[in-house]
């Protein structure tokens, strides 16, 4: 009797083995709704910050309501209904002088989504001045409901990107210290309890995709600009080295893939924030939130730019 003893009491362990591991699996959920842009964009005006609508961009879900919006900050020739046609392929774009959209058709290997802007026809022969505004086009969502990063195990980002394109057409006015051309992707960390003292505080957290100046973008940990100066928020940035997300540079043309749980840095980002002064209401994580995103191209310098994406996610995991 002692061997099945024995084996029903190994029996036993590797079932309390097993249900510990599978009470430890929790299933993934997607935060980003519309996460391949088949139902298209509201497109906003210009002015920096402020969300009025000029129209919208039809997706391939016809009949329904955008979730994204489509910021296009201080530019002089915003993109309207009237710039929306099918062309050959199934592509939905919508595209004028300065911008063009672009919807790839669902179920084919192309982009979900092509961002292209030249910021020549925007600022003319003569370059951008350091403190002027710039070009934005950015892909924009707020999550309903946000995400409250203290009850998540994990928030695993992934996303395809390829750049089609960046010319820089400065004509010897050229300087890094003011211009560029940058495709970024932020999402907020928000204090979204409102009983908390530091209620509506929040930081920008940064993965960079592509910069003119450097194959692999730097890290970057500061305070946004002045409110006076293209839209800015004077809250801290935290946005890590782009080899934190992917060892391969959007430079060579090639799909590039960022996958990383963002989970830790967000945690890492708010002590640092803290550390630095920002956000100077309770420091308790668990009033902060995942409450939003935006993803796309600023343009301080003169340039002509295109960037596809798929399979963008942000999977979460809950405790």
């Amino acid at each position: 009797m002692k061997p099945i003893c024995i084996f029903n009491a190994a029996l036993l362990l590797c079932l309390i083995r097993f249900n510990a591991a599978a009470a430890d699996l929790k299933p993934e959920r997607e935060l980003i709704l519309d996460n391949h842009f088949h139902q298209g964009f509201i497109l906003w005006k210009p002015k920096p910050g402020q969300h009025v609508a000029n129209g919208e961009m039809q997706g391939f879900d016809a009949g329904t309501k955008p979730v994204w919006g489509l910021a296009q900050w201080s530019s002089k020739f915003p993109l309207d209904t009237a710039a929306l046609r099918e062309i050959s392929g199934g592509v939905l774009i919508c595209s004028n002088a300065a911008k063009t959209v672009t919807l790839g058709k669902p179920g084919t290997p192309q982009a979900d989504l092509s961002l292209a802007a030249n910021s020549f026809v925007e600022y003319g022969a003569t370059a951008r001045k350091a403190g002027d505004p710039w070009v934005h086009l950015l892909a924009e969502q707020e999550f309903n409901p946000p995400a409250p990063i203290e009850k998540l195990r994990a928030a695993r980002f992934h996303l395809e990107a390829r750049r089609l394109r960046s010319r820089n057409l400065h004509q010897g006015d050229y300087s890094p210290a003011v211009h560029c051309a940058h495709f970024q992707i932020f999402f907020t960390v928000q204090n979204r309890k409102p009983q908390s003292p530091g209620f509506g505080d929040m930081l920008w957290f940064g993965l960079p995709v592509y910069d003119n100046r450097d194959r692999i973008p730097k890290e970057h940990k500061a305070k946004d600009f002045n409110p006076k100066v293209s839209g800015g928020t004077e809250k801290f940035i935290f946005t890590p080295a782009g080899s934190t997300f992917t060892p391969d540079s959007a430079h060579d043309g090639q799909w590039i893939t960022l996958d990383k749980d963002l989970l830790p840095l967000m945690h890492e980002a708010l002590t640092l924030a803290w550390a630095r002064g920002f956000l100077p209401g309770l420091r308790n994580p668990a009033d902060y939130y995942i409450g939003g995103m935006n993803m796309g191209w600023e343009l301080p310098g003169t340039f002509d730019v295109d960037m596809q994406v798929r399979n963008l996610s942000l999977k979460l995991v809950d405790k």
